[in-house]
């Protein structure tokens, strides 16, 4: 008697069964949203299980081959043949491949099992998303067309002493953008392979009316009837109202059209108005020394006429219907500003007390020589060039690089000097006189050495082992500056003597505290002078410096 009921059971229970199943395997199937649906198809390949960067991947290979899709546009007269990408027609890569992973989802959460199972007969599709873009395909369009097409004109200002009048604008005919690209669009959306579209030219207006340019003339016209000023400090320059009028023009954007002013016009005019405002070139500020005290000569500004938005600041002034602005002149700041040169602490001798020759030398060094040869006016005139030379923190000093070649050119004569060895007269002779002043002044000051170079035989007129020699280009006279003050080096000569001051904040010192002497070679003597540098902070370091000197009739040291 039970056996109906058991049929009964059975005949409900299977199909929930098959039923319970499919929505499991559904859910399972589909539980990814990682990944795209089963059996999606994008223009026939298919892209059904992958992820989002698997997608994309497929998408980018097929925009890339759909750039070179051929396109015909018929014109009535004539087609014009050429590729999708020339017309900006592209797959929209990211709309195509948010299309592929919406495919499956889209519908009712109800029927989502219904449209999975289906997807095992008949493939979920997807067409690629196409896009234009507007202003490429206008140029791509006037370039096609040719001479076949006659683009609008827009209207434009024209200024003239009486009033700013307009140039009409005029009508033109070419391919309309607009329904160019919904064709494309269509036909490429439909699957054509080439791509044919049929478009007439059609008469296009300019898209600014007459109307609204001779509006904007009119406006001009009352911004420009009277003379504008323009004040740079204390200059003023006044343009009258033909001359600003000539400044005006108009460009069109979109449906608007403006005023434009020849800013590079304008430029020109004030700075022939306004001229010169002094110096054009910034002076840094330089030290001098008077009665033994240093004094900072100011810096100047260089002022030009005019900072660069001076022709901005005039158009906005005219816009706004002022007769007067103000423009500021373009500023050149020197290298060395004043107060910077306050903070370098040039402000007293440096160095210690010596005595040389039976005079004391009082943080300066002074040598001597008899009055009124020739290379006393080159001693004189490298006194001059270096006189007043400033050495930054950190930096070092060339005599070479500083004065440059001694030529007649310069103010030096022919004088005795010693080439190869021998006595002869060449341009600059003696300056290592002066060579041998600042070295000096250096070494008791404390600085380090660069190149150098003692002369190849003794004068007494020089510290044994303690002097410099000059030539071009070497051997050089270098010193660096290892204070954290600046050094300012002074000069100064009478007829038988030249002294270097080296002004700065005292910091080290030096002293001379040994000196050797030894045979080299045949007919050389070496000398070996040694320095101790008192610090700032209590503590001593030595170092030394070397002379190589031939004997008396000796061209070289092998005698």
């Amino acid at each position: 008697m039970r056996r109906p009921r058991t049929r009964t059971l059975l005949s409900l229970g299977i199909p929930l069964l098959v039923v319970v199943l499919l929505l499991g395997a559904w859910g399972i199937d589909t539980d990814d949203d990682e990944r795209s649906h089963r059996n999606v198809t994008l223009a026939g390949e298919d892209v059904g299980g992958l992820t989002r960067a698997g997608v994309a991947e497929r998408v980018a290979a097929l925009a890339g081959e759909f750039g070179g899709t051929e396109v015909q546009i018929d014109t009535g007269g004539r087609t014009i043949e050429t590729v999708a990408e020339d017309l900006s027609l592209a797959i929209d890569e990211e709309a195509t491949v948010d299309a592929v992973m919406d495919r499956g989802r889209e519908s009712p959460a109800l029927t989502q099992p219904l449209r999975w199972i289906g997807s095992f007969v008949t493939p979920l599709t997807v067409t690629p998303v196409y896009r234009v873009r507007p202003d490429q395909l206008t140029l791509a369009l006037a370039w096609l067309e040719g001479e076949d097409a006659r683009q609008p004109v827009e209207p434009s200002i024209v200024g003239s002493p009486q009033a700013v009048r307009i140039q009409g604008g005029e009508a033109g005919r070419a391919l309309d953008p607009d329904t160019v690209a919904d064709k494309l669009l269509g036909a490429a959306a439909a699957g054509e392979d080439p791509i044919t579209i049929g478009v007439v030219p059609e008469s296009r207006d300019p898209q600014v009316t007459d109307e609204a340019a001779q509006a904007l003339a009119e406006e001009a016209t009352a911004l420009t009837a009277t003379p504008f000023r323009v004040n740079v400090l204390d200059r003023t320059a006044t343009f009258e109202v033909a001359e600003m009028r000539a400044w005006l023009g108009s460009e069109v954007t979109g449906d608007e059209i403006a005023l434009t002013f020849d800013h590079e016009a304008m430029d020109a005019a004030l700075r022939d108005r306004i001229g010169s405002l002094g110096d054009a070139e910034p002076q840094d500020a330089r030290f001098t020394v008077e009665g033994g005290a240093v004094r900072i000569i100011p810096a100047v500004e260089g002022r030009v006429c005019c900072a660069a938005d001076a022709a901005e600041v005039m158009e906005a002034s005219i816009l706004a219907g002022e007769s007067t602005t103000m423009v500021e002149p373009e500023i050149n700041e020197p290298d060395l500003t004043t107060a910077e040169a306050e903070a370098l602490g040039v402000r007293e001798p440096v160095g210690t007390t010596v005595d040389w020759q039976g005079r004391s030398q009082v943080r300066s060094f002074t040598t001597y020589h008899p009055c009124c040869a020739a290379r006393v006016s080159n001693i004189h005139r490298i006194a001059d060039l270096v006189r007043g030379a400033l050495v930054l923190p950190g930096e070092t000093f060339s005599v070479n690089g500083h004065v440059g070649q001694r030529t007649r050119e310069k103010g030096f004569v022919e004088a005795g000097a010693i080439a190869n060895g021998e006595h002869v007269n060449e341009v600059g002779g003696g300056v290592s006189q002066f060579a041998t002043t600042l070295f000096n002044a250096a070494f008791f000051a404390g600085l380090p050495f660069g190149e150098y170079q003692a002369h190849s035989e003794w004068f007494d007129r020089y510290p044994r082992g303690r002097e410099a020699t000059m030539g071009w280009e070497h051997p050089d006279l270098q010193f660096v500056n290892d204070t954290p003050y600046g050094i300012l080096i002074w000069t100064s000569y009478t007829d038988t003597s030249i002294t270097v001051t080296l002004y700065s904040t005292q910091h080290a010192w030096g002293e001379q505290t040994g000196q050797t002497e030894s045979r080299s070679g045949a007919a050389c003597t070496s000398v070996t002078t040694t320095r101790t540098i008192h610090h700032p902070d209590g503590t001593t370091t030595t170092d030394t410096v070397s002379a190589r000197y031939r004997d008396a009739g000796a061209t070289s040291c092998n005698g």
